[in-house]
C-alpha cells in the first residue's frame, strides 16, 4: 500500500523551488521494530518490491534471502516517476542528488536515522551512492548493483541519445526504450537467445519482435514525462559534484560498502566498479566487490538472482552461519608436536566454542615437505630411505596411535619403492609423495579436535581446488575451484569446523598437483576469497611482519599495518612470510589478512588490509643464494639489442632475472639470478654472444658466486645516501645498485659475507634506531678503566639522548683479550681475570667479522710503541681510531702522512684530542682555526698537568723539591717512573702534535727539550732513581732562589718562528714568569695554553683547565669517541 509524504518548498540543486510529494511501501515488519534495509528502484521500477507482482520478490520475501519476517523493507518512489500520479515536467531542474536528498528527508519525516542497509540497482544504486555520500553514516551497508558514483562518459552518450529520442521521436518511450534494451543486454546474450532466428508469423527476425515487444510494453505503463525524468538522473549521477569532499567523507566512514557488478555490464562497466573498489579501498577496509559473471549484461542483477543472493546472503542472512567465516591457516612450525600443536588446538577450540565461524587450512607438520622430498632423492638414487622412512612415521604418529593413518604411510611407502625401482621420478609423482605431508597434517588436526569435542571435519582440498595438469606448479582453475568449495561447505552442518589440506590441490582428472612455492598460503586465500571471508589469519613463529629479520637484525621492529600494495611490494622483493599470489585473491575480495605468532596469544599481529598509511612503510627484504653475472666489453657501448638478446636467451632458458644494471657507458652489463641457474646462464650466455667475443665486442664473462640482495622497500631514493655511506664508512661495498621507476624501492646486490652486517648497518640508518657503535679498547689501566666504567655508567644516558648504543665488544692489555659480542658487563674486571684469553690482532678481526660488528672503533689508552704498528690494519679491518696514546703523532714524518692516507682512503677518522691538553679542546680549536684560515704565529703553554702540580706547589710551598715530587706520585699525577715525565719527552711530543697539526713537518729530533733530569740519574732502574731523589733537591733550590721577586716556575712548550714554512721552532724548558701574568696564575694540576694568531695579534686565545688526571682523559677520550660516534 503506498503512503504518502509532503516536502513543502524543496529547493533543487539548481535553485529551483517546489513541493515534492514523495509516497513510499512498507513490506515486512512494521517500521521501529525491525533493521530496516531501504531499497530503491531501478530506472522504470517503483516502490513495489516484494509480494505477489514485485519487481525484486525472487529476493524479497519471507524466507528468501532478504527475508520479510525479520526486516522491514522501505522503498520510496522517485517523485516524477509516474507510479504515485506524481508529475515533474520540468526535469532539466533535477539531478541525482536532489532525489538522495528528498529521500533523506523522507526518512527524516519518517524519524529514522539509521537503517540495516541501503541497497539500489542501476539508477537506483546511483542514487544509493548520492545518498551515502550526503549521509555517510545512514546505512551500516551500502548495496550499490550494477551502478557506480558517477556517471561516465559513456553513460552520458547513451543518455544524450536516449533524450533525442524522447523529444523528436512520434513515439519517444517506445523508441528510447528499444534503443536502451541495446545497452541492458550484449551481442552474447542476443546470439545465445536468439540465434539469428525469426518470427514466421510477422516476418521478422525475433530480436526485432523482442525488442518492439519491450517497447510497446514500456509505453502502456511509463509516461514520457517521467521517462525524461528518469533519463536527466541517470546521467547526472555524481558525488563529487561539489568536490572530492564527499568521496573522501564516504572513504572516511564507518559503512560497510559491498559493490556488486556484472561482468559484461555496458553501462556502468565491471571495471569502473573495480577502480571504485580500488578507490575506496585504499583508504578503508569495509569495502568489498562481488561481480556477476553473466552474458545478460546490465540486466544480470534482476535475471541472475542465484548468483544476487549468493552475494547478498552474508549480509542479510542470520541463521548462524551468516557470520563471515574466518580462515585460520597453520604454517609447519606451528604444527610440531608438543608446544605447537597443542597451542593450535587451543586457538581453534577456543575459536570454536566462541562461537566464530571458522575453517582451517593446514601445512605439512614440521620438516615433512623436506623429509619427503629428502627420501624421494634417496629412492631415486639408489641409497636406502627406510630408516627416514621411519623415523618421519614416528614422528607423524607420534602418540596419536588411536588416529588410523596406515592408508597414508602404505601409499607413502609404494611410491618410494616404485621410484627406487626405476630410478627416477616425474613431477607428477613427486606432487603425490609431497602430498601426503599435508594430508596427514589435516587428518591428524581433524582427529585431535574432534577428542576435544570439535564438531571438526577433514576435507581434502584435492576434491575442492582444481588446477591445470602442470605438475610441481599448477594454476587453478578458479570457476571451478569456486564453485566446488561453495557447493562442499553449503553441505556442511552449522557449526562445523573444517580443516583442509593446503598446497595441494587436483587436476579434472582427479590427479594430484601442488601449487608451488608458498602453496599452502596460496589455497588459504583461494579459501577465503571463495568463501568470501571477513579475515585470513596465517599462524606462523614470528610475530608479524617486521622491518627486517628479526632472526639477522635484533632491533627488527614489528609493522603494526600494511596495505596490500605495500604486502605486495615486500613479497615481490623477497619477504619469506608473504608471497604476491597470496595476496592477489585478497585484494579482489578485500579481505584483511593478518599475520600472528601461535607461540604469542599476546600480540596483535602484521594486519594487511586495504587501508594505506600515508606515509607508507620501510622495510628491508633479504634475497638469499643469488649469483653476480656481468658481461664486459668496450664493444657493447651503443650497440642496440643487447638487453633484448640476454633476456631471450635467459627466457628459452627458464631463467627469472631478479635485477638488471648497467653503467652509463654501456660497456659493462650485470644481472643478478639464482645461484644454481648462474652456470647454466652463463654458458647460454657465451654461446649468444660468441659472435662478439670473436670480434672482441665483449671481452668477459664472469660470475660472483654467493651474493646477497637488499631490497629497501620505501625508502626514497634523495635520503638513501645515508644508509649508503653508512655501508661504505662500514667498508661494506655494494657490487650492484638497482632503483625503481618510483625511486621508492633501492635494491642492492652484495656479498654474501657482507649482508648480516650491512643489513643491521643500513636499519639503523633508516630506522632511526638506536646506532650500535662497537668499541675495541686496549689498555685498561688508569684511564683506559675508568674510560670503560664513564661508557658502562653513561650509556643509557647517551642512547636516550643521541641514539647511539656503545658496545664494547673487547678489553685487552698486551697479553689478554676479554670478548663479548653482546657488550661488557660491570664486573668486566673480575671477567678480566677469569674469562681473558691470549690473542693477536687477528683474533679480534676476526671475531668483529664473525660476529658482523658494525662501526667499530679502536681505543688505544696504552703508551706501547709496539701497538702503534697495528693501527693499519685496524684501519684496513673498518675500524675508525681514537687515541690517548702519543706515539702515533710523533713517529717519524713519513709514518705521520701515510697514516693520514690510509685514513682517507678508507675514509676512517682518527682522533686524539687527550694527546695534547687530556680533556681541553686544544686540537679541535687548533684545528678549526687553521682551516678558517687564521695565520697562527705561535703557541706557547704549560702541557704537562704532571709537572704543572709540581712546580705549581713547589713556587708556593717551602718544601724540597723531592718531597714535592713524592707527593705528586702519592696522588697519582706522575707515571710510575716520575723521570717520564720529567725529561720533558711528553712535553716535546704533545707540542710536535700542534706543530703537525698546523701542517708543518716537524720531527721529534727538532724538538729542543730541557731534560729537568741530571745525566747521572736518567738511565738504571726506576727504584734507585726514587732513592736518590734529594739530589735534585739542590738543583731546583738554586733555580728558585735565582727568580725574581714575584716570579714562579713553570715548564713550558714553546711553538714559534716563521709558521708558514715548512717547520717551526719547538722548544721545551723550565722558565720562570710573574705570578701574575697567564701562565703563572695556574693552579693545582692545571694547563694553559696561549694561542697567538695573526688576527688577535698580543692577546692570545688562552685555553685552561685540568691538565691531568685519569678521569679527565678518559671524559676527553670519550668524547672523542662519541664524535666518530655521531658524525659516522
Amino acid at each position: 500500500m503506498l503512503h504518502h509524504l509532503l516536502i513543502n518548498k524543496y529547493q533543487t540543486c539548481s535553485g529551483k523551488t517546489m513541493d515534492i510529494k514523495l509516497s513510499y511501501e512498507v513490506f515486512g515488519q512494521p517500521l521501529h521494530t525491525a533493521p530496516i534495509i531501504l531499497v530503491n528502484h531501478a530506472l522504470t521500477g517503483n516502490s513495489n518490491v516484494a509480494g505477489e507482482n514485485g519487481w525484486w520478490t525472487t529476493l524479497i520475501g519471507d524466507g528468501k534471502c532478504i527475508d520479510t519476517k525479520k526486516y522491514t523493507i522501505l522503498s520510496f518512489n522517485i517523485p516524477g516517476n509516474g507510479y504515485d500520479g506524481f508529475v515533474i515536467d520540468n526535469y532539466k531542474d533535477f539531478v541525482a542528488r536532489d532525489i538522495a536528498h528528498i529521500f533523506l528527508s523522507g526518512l527524516e519525516l519518517l524519524k529514522i536515522n539509521k537503517v540495516f542497509a541501503l541497497i539500489g540497482g542501476s539508477l537506483g544504486g546511483g542514487i544509493a551512492w548520492e545518498m551515502a555520500a550526503l549521509a555517510p553514516h545512514l546505512a551500516e551497508h551500502l548495496i550499490p548493483v550494477a551502478s557506480d558514483w558517477k556517471s561516465t562518459d559513456w553513460l552520458i552518450a547513451n543518455c544524450q541519445i536516449q533524450e533525442q529520442f524522447l523529444i523528436n521521436s512520434k513515439q519517444p518511450v517506445h523508441d528510447a526504450r528499444m534503443h536502451a534494451m541495446l545497452c541492458y543486454r550484449t551481442p552474447e546474450s542476443f546470439k545465445e537467445r536468439f540465434k539469428r532466428s525469426t518470427n514466421e508469423e510477422l516476418k521478422v527476425f525475433n530480436v526485432e519482435s523482442w525488442l518492439t515487444h519491450h517497447g510497446k510494453k514500456l509505453q502502456e505503463r511509463f509516461q514520457l514525462s517521467a521517462y525524461k525524468l528518469m533519463n536527466q538522473l541517470l546521467k547526472t549521477i555524481d558525488i563529487t559534484r561539489d568536490g572530492e569532499e564527499a568521496f573522501v567523507k564516504l572513504q572516511d566512514s564507518d559503512t560497510n560498502i559491498h559493490i556488486i557488478g556484472v561482468d559484461s555490464d555496458l553501462f556502468f562497466t565491471a571495471q569502473e566498479n573495480k577502480d571504485t573498489f580500488k578507490k575506496l579501498a585504499q583508504a578503508n577496509s569495509n569495502v568489498t566487490y562481488g561481480e556477476i559473471p553473466s552474458l545478460h549484461g546490465h540486466d544480470a542483477f534482476l535475471i541472475e538472482f542465484n548468483q544476487m543472493e549468493e552475494l547478498l546472503k552474508g549480509i542479510f542472512d542470520h541463521n548462524g552461519r551468516s557470520k563471515k567465516v574466518k580462515v585460520l591457516k597453520f604454517g609447519g612450525k606451528s604444527l610440531a608436536n608438543g608446544e605447537g600443536l597443542d597451542t593450535v588446538l587451543k586457538i581453534v577450540t577456543d575459536k570454536s566454542k566462541a562461537g566464530e565461524n571458522i575453517a582451517v587450512v593446514v601445512s605439512a607438520r614440521n620438516k615433512a615437505t623436506d623429509e619427503l622430498e629428502a627420501m624421494l632423492e634417496k629412492a631415486a638414487n639408489g641409497v636406502d630411505y627406510l630408516k627416514d622412512f621411519k623415523a618421519f612415521e614416528k614422528y607423524q604418529q607420534h602418540t596419536f596411535g588411536h588416529i588410523d593413518l596406515s592408508e597414508e604411510f602404505t601409499s607413502l611407502l609404494k611410491l618410494f619403492q616404485g621410484v627406487a625401482i626405476l630410478g627416477d621420478y616425474s613431477p607428477k609423482i613427486k606432487d603425490q609423495v609431497l602430498a601426503h605431508g599435508e594430508l596427514i597434517s589435516a587428518k591428524t588436526v581433524a582427529h585431535l579436535l574432534v577428542d576435544k569435542g570439535v564438531n571438526a571435519q577433514f576435507v581434502d582440498s584435492r576434491q575442492l581446488i582444481k588446477t591445470d595438469s602442470k605438475f610441481g606448479d599448477a594454476k587453478v582453475l578458479e570457476t571451478l575451484s569456486k564453485d566446488n568449495v561453495k557447493s562442499e561447505f553449503g553441505k556442511l552442518d552449522l557449526g562445523t569446523v573444517v580443516v583442509t589440506t593446503g598446497f595441494i590441490a587436483s587436476n579434472e582428472l582427479g590427479e594430484t598437483t601442488t601449487l608451488g612455492r608458498n602453496g599452502s598460503n596460496y589455497s588459504a586465500a583461494l579459501l577465503a576469497n571463495y568463501l568470501n571471508a571477513e579475515e585470513l589469519q596465517n599462524y606462523t613463529h614470528v610475530d608479524g611482519i617486521f622491518t627486517a629479520n628479526p632472526d639477522l637484525v635484533p632491533e627488527a621492529q614489528r609493522i603494526e599495518e600494511l596495505s596490500y600494495s605495500e604486502a605486495n611490494e615486500l613479497a615481490n622483493f623477497g619477504t619469506t612470510i608473504l608471497h604476491a599470489k597470496t595476496i592477489i585473491p585478497l585484494i579482489e575480495k578485500n579481505i584483511p589478512l593478518r599475520i600472528l605468532n601461535t607461540f604469542n596469544d599476546d600480540n596483535e599481529g602484521t594486519l594487511i588490509s586495504a587501508s594505506t598509511n600515508k606515509e607508507g612503510i620501510k622495510s628491508l627484504s633479504v634475497i638469499e643464494n643469488m649469483a653476480l653475472i656481468n658481461l664486459e666489453g668496450r664493444g657493447l657501448l651503443g650497440k642496440v639489442g643487447v638487453d633484448a638478446r640476454i633476456f631471450r636467451v635467459m627466457g628459452s632458458n627458464n631463467i627469472s632475472v631478479s635485477i638488471i644494471s648497467q653503467g652509463s657507458s654501456e660497456r659493462g652489463i650485470g644481472l643478478v639470478v639464482d645461484a644454481q641457474n648462474a652456470p647454466l646462464a652463463k654458458r647460454a650466455l657465451e654461446e649468444e654472444f660468441q659472435t662478439d667475443f670473436k670480434l672482441q665486442d665483449i671481452n668477459n664473462i664472469t660470475v660472483v658466486d654467493q651474493v646477497s640482495v637488499i631490497s629497501v622497500v620505501g625508502e626514497d631514493l634523495s635520503t638513501f645516501y645515508k644508509p649508503y655511506n653508512a655501508l661504505i664508512k662500514n667498508q661494506i661495498v655494494p657490487l650492484l645498485f638497482n632503483n625503481t621507476i618510483s625511486g621508492k624501492n633501492v635494491s642492492l646486490v652484495l656479498k654474501k659475507s657482507d649482508m648480516h652486517k650491512a643489513l643491521n648497518v643500513m636499519h639503523g640508518q633508516i630506522f632511526g634506531i638506536s646506532k650500535k657503535v662497537n668499541i675495541a679498547i686496549f689498555g685498561h689501566g688508569n684511564v683506559g678503566g675508568t674510560l670503560i666504567d664513564q661508557i658502562l655508567k653513561s650509556n643509557k644516558t647517551i642512547e636516550k639522548r643521541k641514539g647511539i648504543h656503545l658496545n664494547v665488544f673487547a678489553v685487552a692489555n698486551s697479553k689478554k683479550v676479554l670478548l663479548n659480542n653482546k657488550g661488557l658487563a660491570k664486573n668486566w674486571k673480575n671477567a678480566m681475570e677469569t674469562k681473558a684469553v691470549p690473542y693477536t690482532m687477528d683474533d679480534i678481526f676476526k671475531y668483529a667479522k664473525e660476529h658482523h660488528l658494525e662501526n667499530l672503533i679502536a681505543v688505544d689508552n696504552t703508551a706501547n710503541e709496539d701497538f702503534v704498528s697495528a693501527y693499519f690494519d685496524f684501519v684496513d679491518n673498518g675500524f675508525d681510531l681514537v687515541s690517548s696514546n702519543k706515539i702515533a703523532n710523533t713517529l717519524g714524518f713519513d709514518y705521520f702522512q701515510q697514516l693520514r692516507e690510509e685514513l682517507a682512503k678508507h675514509q676512517k677518522q682518527y682522533l686524539y684530542e687527550t694527546n695534547v691538553g687530556a680533556g681541553l679542546p686544544l686540537i679541535d680549536t687548533i684545528k678549526l682555526l687553521h682551516l678558517s684560515g687564521e695565520n697562527i704565529t705561535g703557541i706557547k703553554g704549560v702541557f704537562s698537568g704532571s709537572l704543572s702540580y709540581i712546580f705549581n706547589t713547589f713556587s708556593e710551598k717551602d718544601a724540597p723539591f723531592s718531597e714535592i715530587l713524592q707527593e705528586a706520585m702519592k696522588l697519582g699525577f706522575t707515571e710510575p717512573d716520575p723521570r717520564e715525565d720529567l725529561s720533558g719527552n711528553d712535553v716535546g711530543r704533545k707540542l710536535l702534535i700542534l706543530a703537525r697539526e698546523l701542517d708543518l713537518s716537524n720531527e721529534f729530533s727538532d724538538v729542543q727539550i730541557e731534560n729537568l733530569i741530571p745525566e747521572s740519574l736518567q738511565d738504571g732502574e726506576v727504584d734507585g732513581f726514587l732513592k736518590r731523589l734529594d739530589v735534585l733537591d739542590e738543583k731546583f733550590s738554586k733555580i728558585k732562589n735565582a727568580q725574581k721577586p714575584g716570579h714562579v716556575l713553570r715548564y713550558v712548550g714553546d711553538l714559534s718562528g716563521d709558521l708558514q714554512q715548512e717547520k717551526g721552532n719547538l722548544e721545551v724548558k723550565l722558565i720562570s714568569v710573574p705570578k701574575e701574568s697567564a701562565l703563572g696564575q695556574i693552579k693545582g694540576s692545571d694547563s694553559i695554553i696561549e694561542i697567538y694568531t695573526e688576527s688577535y695579534g698580543e692577546h692570545p686565545l688562552v685555553i685552561q683547565g685540568a691538565g691531568a688526571g685519569a678521569a679527565v682523559t678518559a671524559r676527553g677520550v670519550f668524547g672523542d669517541i662519541l664524535r666518530i660516534a655521531e658524525k659516522g
